[in-house]
This record gives structure tokens, C-alpha cells and sequence, in this order.
């Protein structure tokens, strides 16, 4: 009989070890180890009932907090799910509306100049703009100077010519912008698109806002704003 205590002991002491390398145990696991411990008990000197009790007590608070957990996290999907459709459901009212988005991508027609803008957070000393084509080619090269090195969104017209003065094909080119502060130190400041939004595309990714021919994300959208 002592033998089959000791035994029983044994495996109790061997499912809290394991229990001890989890970070946190479910309630099947809780109700294991209290079976564990039953079995285990020594019959000569039994659990306090108070000891048991605040476990049972334990196990009723890691139920309910489980429960707590679960329905928030429900409830934090319900709402997100709600904003999503409420800001969808509004979207195709924005048509024709100016708007402003991030991204250093722009599409040229050949038929306009191309307005962007560059967000600088604060005086620079010295700046550049680059335009290449979609295959990484220079096509042209603008030294910034005087109010386009200040502080604040400083906007930005290029009028689709490469380096010889010449207009170039009708295709997507990058822009890339860097400033240099007084001590030379570089940095590349956010780069915006404007224009009308030309339509509303809702993809798998996200929602879409077409500006100037260009996809570009909702959430990269900083501006929006009635057209003149």
C-alpha cells in the first residue's frame, strides 16, 4: 500500500514539474493537477479543505478570466470589422476630392505636370530630388535651394522632362528626396502624391484610393480635401 502512495506521489510530482515549464496552463490542465493531487494525497494526512477550496477558487478565477479575455478579443474584432464597413460605405463620396497619400511612386501620363510635396521636419542646409525611371535610370536631378530647404510641406512640380529637356514616356518613375542639416547629416523625408482619386478599389490587401492613376494604401492617405 505504501509502495502504491509513493508511486502515486511520484506522478503528481511529475505533472507539476511539467505543468512548471509552461508560461500559463488552460483549465484542462488545471483540473489534471488537482486530480493529480487527490490521487496523490497521503490518506493518513489529507489536503486542508482550505487549501483546496482556494484552489478550487483559483481555477473558477482562470476560468473567468479566460472567458473576459476571449469575449474582448471578440468584441475588438466586431469593432473593427464595424469602422472597416462604416469608412467603406463612405469612400465613394470622396471621388473627385483632392487628396494627398504617401508614396514615392508616381504615374505619368505625359499630358500634365506631375505635383508631389516632401514633408520637412525641419530646416535643411542642403537637399536634392531624384527622378528614375522603372528601371532605376536617372532621368533627371533638381539641387533644392532658399524656401525649398525650410521647415514644413514644401511642394514640388516636375514638368515630366528628363535631363536634356526632353519629355519622357508615359510610366511610373520614383522620386526619391534627400536633405542634409547643417552638420551634413542626411535624411529622406516622406514623400506625397496629390490629386483627384479617380476611383475606390476594395482588394484583399486593403482598401485601395487610385490618385493620379496610382494605388495607393487608405491608412497612407494623409489629406483629403474638397475640389476647387
Amino acid at each position: 500500500m505504501v509502495d502504491q502512495i509513493a508511486g502515486s506521489s511520484n506522478i503528481g510530482q511529475n505533472s507539476v514539474s511539467n505543468s512548471k515549464n509552461n508560461s500559463s496552463i488552460g483549465k484542462d490542465e488545471f483540473l489534471k493537477l488537482l486530480t493529480y493531487q487527490l490521487k496523490a494525497q497521503n490518506p493518513m494526512k489529507p489536503y486542508d479543505n482550505q487549501e483546496f477550496a482556494a484552489q478550487l477558487a483559483q481555477f473558477s478565477q482562470l476560468e473567468q478570466l479566460v472567458d473576459i479575455k476571449s469575449l474582448l478579443a471578440e468584441q475588438s474584432s466586431t469593432n473593427n470589422i464595424l469602422t472597416q464597413t462604416i469608412a467603406n460605405s463612405a469612400l465613394p463620396g470622396m471621388l473627385g476630392k483632392n487628396a494627398m497619400g504617401i508614396t514615392n511612386i508616381i504615374n505619368y501620363s505625359g499630358q500634365e505636370n506631375m505635383n508631389f510635396a516632401y514633408d520637412n521636419t525641419y530646416n535643411a542646409s542642403s537637399g536634392v530630388i531624384e527622378i528614375k525611371d522603372s528601371t532605376g535610370n536617372l532621368i533627371n536631378r533638381y539641387e533644392l535651394s532658399g524656401n525649398q530647404l525650410t521647415q514644413g510641406l514644401q511642394n514640388f512640380e516636375w514638368d515630366g522632362k528628363d535631363n536634356q529637356g526632353e519629355k519622357v514616356a508615359n510610366g511610373n518613375y520614383t522620386i526619391s528626396v534627400e536633405l542634409a542639416d547643417a552638420s551634413g547629416a542626411s535624411y529622406n523625408p516622406d514623400i506625397f502624391v496629390k490629386g483627384k482619386i479617380d476611383a475606390v478599389r476594395f482588394k484583399s490587401e486593403g482598401t485601395m484610393l487610385v490618385i493620379n492613376g496610382m494605388e495607393i494604401p487608405l491608412n497612407k492617405i494623409s489629406d483629403i480635401a474638397t475640389a476647387n
